[in-house]
């Protein structure tokens, strides 16, 4: 594997790319870098190179259907070659496809998400989400006057990522501990986050701490709105498989030192149900969670 691909995917695995839509992003990176610089002699070799790296970055995260849609979409789309040449120039040109249409996805998302954005709301959100950042960027551009209340997200505080890139966008926000959701919650209109996967039975995969958030909005009849797109849907779980959940390191926490006889547990995400979730925002449109895997078998995600 060439080290630009194994640079990125521990980068992944690092969290020093962060998101679904960037670590996909960084996924075709990947990819391009194996078709350009993959030394096979035969079309099957040269699949296999391309398949290797795959895997790899598959197993970067495992919590990422993202990762893997994007992956399994351009090999299946590149599989259709048989000429060597022409593999390695459809696998360079599939990539730009997949890029192209994922900012098209987004910008789609950003459009109908911020339709739902009133003047005067006061959005809750968790984590960082480029599809939520852009649904309200898009929603300031309109003339939508908005707070909105941004959560730290330990351990890593990805809340800063969110926080900053609302702040540059002229939006007022307010920066809060993820233990003060009840605190702050009382405030909202609307709770807006990402996901991270979408599950056949409408449940939703996003940072940790989301569910019992979603738990607190409803207590107080606040509207939990999820955006997503339909290549965040893991088809895998139609068939009632589990979705992974990714355990990262226990020092993300606390040195394991300060408790030596306790087990130290940090998952990375968690999942909340449907019945908590109000609507899920795609690029196809609004619909409800329990709607959305129809929604993704009309026309089969990219």
């Amino acid at each position: 594997m060439e080290p630009e691909c194994s640079r990125i995917i521990s980068r992944i695995k690092n969290l020093e790319i962060q998101g679904a839509t960037n670590v996909a992003r960084a996924a075709m990176r990947c990819l391009e870098v194996t078709a350009r610089k993959s030394k096979a002699k035969t079309r099957n070799a040269y699949l296999n190179d391309l398949e290797g790296v795959g895997k790899k970055l598959a197993s970067a995260r495992v919590t990422e259907p993202t990762l893997r849609n994007a992956v399994s979409t351009v090999i299946l789309r590149v599989k259709l070659q048989e000429d060597l040449k022409a593999i390695r120039r459809v696998t360079l040109s599939e990539c730009g496809r997949y890029m192209r249409e994922l900012r098209e996805m987004i910008e789609s998302i950003a459009e109908i998400g911020s339709g739902e954005i009133d003047d005067g709301d006061v959005i809750f959100t968790h984590c960082h989400s480029s599809h939520v950042v852009e649904i309200l960027k898009k929603a300031k551009r309109k003339g939508r006057r908005i707070e909105v209340i941004v959560t730290e997200s330990r351990p890593r505080n990805q809340g800063i990522k969110t926080a900053k890139e609302l702040l540059d966008a002229g939006i007022n926000v307010t920066y809060c501990t993820d233990s003060a959701c009840g605190y702050f919650m009382k405030r909202a209109t609307k709770m807006l986050v990402g996901c991270d996967a979408i599950l056949a039975d409408g449940s939703v995969v996003n940072k940790t701490g989301t569910f019992p958030m979603a738990i607190v909005a409803k207590r107080f009849n606040v509207p939990v709105i999820v955006a997503g797109g339909t290549y965040k849907f893991d088809q895998q779980t139609i068939l009632d498989r589990p979705e992974p959940i990714e355990f990262r390191n226990p020092r993300e926490i606390i040195n394991p030192s300060r408790l030596p006889k306790a087990s130290i547990l940090n998952p990375a995400f968690d999942v909340t149900p449907a019945e908590f979730i109000h609507s899920i925002i795609t690029e196809k449109g609004i619909t409800k969670p329990q709607w959305t895997r129809e929604l993704v078998e009309v026309e089969n995600p990219i």
